[in-house]
């Protein structure tokens, strides 16, 4: 009966050790996709300031078009979740901050099959895209999701998108943030509460094209902009948050490793000290007989 606890004790204490090992990999596979994340990440300063300073030198206040003013309250709400293994919480944080926007006849877009499901499960309304992955789709991604929702809200489905992702505050730290893609906010970003009229702002400058067509253009350039941003702060966050989860769970496996092995060694040297006194006293019995 000793010998067999013995054994199992030694069992046990392997595959300790060899998930410990096994963990410890992961967790030093899941920061350095982080840092490869990190130097991925696309720089899009010069997209940025040319976006930016064409919305600050006309105000599109004035226009009645549903990319700058909602035309209904209908919410199309998307959801950026993670297929990734140990993420459960992140993802369910996620969707749980999403719920809080819900209102009446609201619908979802979700990325990653995770939380479609979890969508599913609750019975949401939603539309499933494809999962963000490290490689080059996810700017295809980015073009797909902007033109399913400049179309949803061109077709006056919905008034008012917003887009809730996990966000890498560092490497040990995520945050979920929410925000607003239409009414697009750039519109509004660092413009005096008056709107001027329309003959003030053609003698400032001079438009070629149809007001509706630039707005529609610079939403569409902005969105896939800032789109790919998020992808990409969404995959950082996903991978601290699993070096985070792993050195947990690599702390925990460790002390376990410890406890198991003086719990083996002790009944090791307990087994040998029985043999011991069996073998001393078994020869003590020998001499007597012999006496």
């Amino acid at each position: 009966m000793a010998t067999k606890s013995l054994s199992k004790l030694k069992q046990e204490m392997l595959f300790n050790s060899d998930l410990t090992r096994l963990v410890d990999v992961m967790k030093g596979i899941a920061a350095s996709q982080y840092h490869i994340m990190e130097r991925k990440r696309t720089p899009m300063v010069k997209l940025n300031h040319a976006v930016e300073e064409i919305f600050k030198d006309w105000d599109f206040r004035n226009s009645e078009h549903p990319f700058v003013h909602m035309k209904n309250e209908r919410r199309l709400i998307g959801i950026v979740a993670t297929d990734g293994g140990f993420l459960g919480g992140l993802n369910m944080k996620v969707v749980q901050a999403a719920a809080k926007h819900e209102t009446q006849g609201a619908s979802y877009f979700v990325l990653g099959e995770r939380g479609a499901n979890y969508l599913r499960e609750f019975g949401k309304q939603h539309t499933p895209f494809s999962g963000i992955n490290l490689d080059e789709s996810r700017f295809k991604l980015a073009g797909e999701i902007t033109a399913f929702i400049l179309k949803e809200v061109l077709r006056g489905t919905f008034g008012h998108v917003i887009l809730v992702y996990p966000h890498a505050v560092s490497f040990s730290s995520q945050r979920v943030e929410s925000v607003n893609l239409i009414p697009c906010p750039l519109f509004f970003k660092d413009k005096p509460k008056e709107v001027p009229d329309e003959i003030t702002l053609k003698k400032q400058s001079i438009l070629e094209s149809e007001s509706d067509g630039i707005v529609e253009y610079l939403v569409a350039a902005w969105m896939r902009k800032r789109l790919i941003e998020f992808f990409e702060d969404a995959k950082l966050a996903e991978f601290g948050a699993r070096t985070m989860h792993l050195e947990g769970s690599y702390s925990t496996l460790t002390k376990i490793d410890k406890q198991q092995k003086l719990q083996f060694f002790k009944a090791r040297r307990e087994k040998i000290d029985q043999s011991l006194r069996e073998t001393f006293t078994s020869q003590l019995l020998c001499g007597k007989k012999a006496g």
